[in-house]
């Protein structure tokens, strides 16, 4: 059975088991994730306007960990592909990461996260923005193949890491109508001489060293190759952030302004680097967003 067949059926069965089932010809698992509200601290208003799931799907072979939030109810909804922030298994979602999801998933769209792979919960080795990009290619396929989803209004957020990948599929996909970074790096080197030890126990373990790998790295960076970023792009980023230094929004920002890109870009006084100082703000900037580029 070909990887879109087994989608097709995994996907299909998920909607219609309230526990958890293995299915013997495409070894694909899927289960209800969560069942109390108070696993994500959440209003209560959201938790029960939300279904919750927890996936596996085949990317190169290899067996990828995801999740789908959708709206409850019968409908046809636009789609938000995201993906975790981190490497390896630092940064990969918990039981309570998904607080965002949830609640874009209350306003009438169907969520879809990936752990990508090399990590306790998938196959395979993190490459850090190289292969692991088929991970999330994969997501549109789902979204091709699940009635509620419409495929035709396709949108990506990222925050960190998850933001620099995002800006990577916007460039290999014309299947995305707008995007949403938060904290993300434009180019790796920009914070190596801030954060030494994010280049020699990170980078340079995934990667390599940046002189030797400098077309890797470059692949990495969208401060690049922007101009072939044609989605418009919402920008967030807190002025407090040390992992991720706001000078790589400002650089992007200059740069998709002399590219003349369609793009709106945010600065948060005090806000940390995901900006959970910032939780409502940053949720409401990314619905309204969406809302504005996906047909709803």
């Amino acid at each position: 059975m070909n990887d879109s067949r087994c989608l097709l059926v995994f996907l299909t069965l998920v909607l219609c088991y309230s526990c958890q089932t293995i299915d013997k010809h495409t070894h694909q698992t899927f289960s209800p994730l969560i069942e109390t509200q108070h696993s994500f601290d959440i209003p209560e208003s959201v938790f029960n306007a939300v279904e919750n799931y927890e996936i596996t799907y085949m990317s190169d072979g290899l067996t990828i960990t995801g999740y789908i939030f959708k709206p409850k109810g019968i409908g046809k909804y636009p789609v938000l592909l995201t993906t975790r922030g981190g490497n390896r298994d630092f940064g990969t979602y918990s039981i309570n990461s998904f607080g965002l999801a949830q609640e874009i998933a209350s306003k009438g769209y169907v969520v879809i996260a990936t752990q990508l792979r090399g990590n306790k919960f998938s196959d395979g080795q993190d490459e850090m923005g190289g292969k692991d990009l088929n991970d999330i290619l994969r997501l549109i396929d789902i979204a091709k193949s699940v009635d509620f989803m419409d495929e035709s209004n396709i949108g990506m957020y990222g925050i960190s890491r998850g933001g620099m990948n995002t800006y990577q599929i916007s460039r290999l996909t014309d299947e995305i109508k707008a995007i949403a970074v938060i904290g993300a790096p434009v180019d790796p080197r920009l914070d190596f001489d801030s954060r030494p030890e994010m280049y020699n126990r990170v980078f340079k373990e995934i990667i390599g060293d940046s002189i030797t790998n400098k077309a890797a790295y470059d692949y990495r960076s969208p401060l690049k190759w922007a101009s072939e970023i044609n989605e418009p792009v919402l920008i967030m980023h807190g002025l407090d952030d040390w992992r991720v230094t706001p000078k790589n929004a400002y650089l992007m920002e200059k740069e998709l302004t002399r590219l003349n890109k369609s793009f709106k870009s945010i600065f948060f006084e005090e806000g940390d680097h995901s900006l959970r100082s910032h939780t409502q703000q940053r949720n409401n900037a990314l619905i309204e967003w969406f809302d504005n580029y996906l047909g709803k």
